[in-house]
This record gives structure tokens, C-alpha cells and sequence, in this order.
């Protein structure tokens, strides 16, 4: 515990503490700002330059856009507003055959959590899947897009949440455990916009496989390629359905 420094002019019921306990509130603030920071700049940015009576196309391609610009507002923010480096946790290096075994079993836990999600639909839940149908069936007829949507999803988001969003709350928490699932939960909330049930459970799940992968192996390549490979062939698999 800090001791108050009083000097002459301090008020007797005025404590002044010392600039570690202000530095560390101030770091703190500072951290669950920039957490909170790409959750609200993404749908401003939406508002900002989406509306829904854009073509759809328009709509898919900058809305990529828009993502790409959060994570530059972001990375802003770490160098300028942080002054520490965007990553935390040092990455670190593997071989080959690290590389294969993980990518592969992550994508198979994905496969998993993508099954895992499609429960409530086979106990009887009816969605719409009018928003994933439409943009699936663009994507399809563009491969070119569909080859940057899933880029942009697996650099953009791993980075956010995995790379920046995760080593920020585990400063915050002695249990490994609660920084994964808030960082998922995040990750999930930001996908109520396809309005289902199963695409919400389908990216928590895969959220929280992401972040115990990058927790323990501290390598955001994996997860990065994973997430790449999940939507690419999600996507070029897609059969449009009511």
C-alpha cells in the first residue's frame, strides 16, 4: 500500500498519492480503453459509411474496409496513446512441423465448434438466414472478394482479439480462464449482425479455441490461418438455403 504524500497546502482530508499509483491507474485506463475501443468504432464506422439501402456488394466491400480501418485506428492508438507495442506476448517461433500439427488440429476444433453450433437448428430452432445467405451467394460469385473477405477476417479479427484484446484483459485477471471468454464474448457480440443464433455460439466457441491456442503457444500465425481457412472454405462451400 502507497503512503499519501501531504505537503503544507494539503487539505487534512485530501490524500495525494505517489506517481506509481497514478501511473498504474492511469496504464489501466489506458488498457480497457483501447479494449473498449475497436467494440464501438466498428458499428460507428458502419453508420459512418454503410446504410442499408446500399447495394450489398458495396456494403460487403467496405464494410472489409471498415475493419481494416478499426485495426489501423487501433494500432494508432497502441503506438501513440499505449506507447507499447501492439502485440504483448512475444511471438513465438516453431517449426514445420509445429506449424502443420497445430493448424490442422485447430481447424478440426473449429469443424467441431461449427457442428456444435448447428444444435439448437437440429432440436428445431428456425432462423433467418437471409443476411449469411445473401452474403454467401455474393461471395460465391465473387472469388475475388471471397478471397479478401477471409483475409480480412483472419488478420483483422485475430489481431484484435487474440494479438490486442486478449494480452489486455490477462493483465487484469490471475485466472488464465476469464480472459478467454470475455476476449470470445466480445468476439461474438461482434457478429449479432448476422442476426442467428448458431453463427453467435459457432464464433464464441471458435473464439474461445483461438484464444487458449494463442494463450498457450503465444503464436498469432496459427490462429491466423486457421481463422483464414475456416471462412474460405465455409465460404466456398456455401449452399444457399431457407
Amino acid at each position: 500500500m502507497l503512503e499519501p504524500i501531504l505537503t503544507d497546502n494539503t487539505p487534512a482530508d485530501v490524500a495525494i498519492y505517489s506517481d506509481e499509483k497514478v501511473n498504474a491507474r492511469r496504464f489501466n485506463t489506458l488498457m480497457i480503453s483501447g479494449i473498449a475501443l475497436p467494440i464501438v468504432l466498428y458499428p460507428f464506422f458502419s453508420v459512418l459509411f454503410l446504410s442499408p439501402t446500399q447495394d450489398l456488394l458495396y456494403r460487403l466491400i467496405f464494410s472489409r474496409l471498415v475493419i481494416w480501418g478499426v485495426l489501423g485506428v487501433l494500432y494508432l492508438y497502441t503506438r501513440y496513446g499505449e506507447m507499447q507495442p501492439f502485440l504483448l506476448w512475444k511471438e513465438e517461433k516453431y517449426n514445420a512441423s509445429f506449424y502443420i500439427k497445430a493448424i490442422i488440429g485447430v481447424y478440426l476444433l473449429c469443424f467441431a465448434s461449427a457442428i456444435a453450433a448447428h444444435i439448437p437448428a437440429w432440436l428445431g430452432l428456425h432462423e433467418n438466414n437471409g443476411v449469411l445467405n445473401k452474403m454467401g451467394t455474393i461471395m460465391k460469385q465473387y472469388p475475388v472478394l471471397l478471397v479478401f473477405g477471409a483475409i480480412t477476417a483472419g488478420i483483422t479479427e485475430e489481431l484484435v482479439f487474440r494479438g490486442y484484446i486478449l494480452s489486455r484483459l490477462s493483465l487484469f485477471f490471475n485466472n488464465k480462464h476469464w480472459p478467454v471468454l470475455i476476449s470470445a464474448a466480445l468476439f461474438s457480440f461482434m457478429h449479432l449482425g448476422y442476426k442467428t443464433l448458431s453463427e453467435v455460439i459457432f464464433s464464441f466457441l471458435i473464439g474461445v479455441v483461438m484464444a487458449y491456442h494463442y494463450q498457450k503457444y503465444r503464436n498469432i500465425k496459427v490462429v491466423i490461418i486457421v481463422h483464414f481457412l475456416v471462412d474460405l472454405i465455409a465460404l466456398s462451400l456455401f449452399k444457399g438455403h431457407k
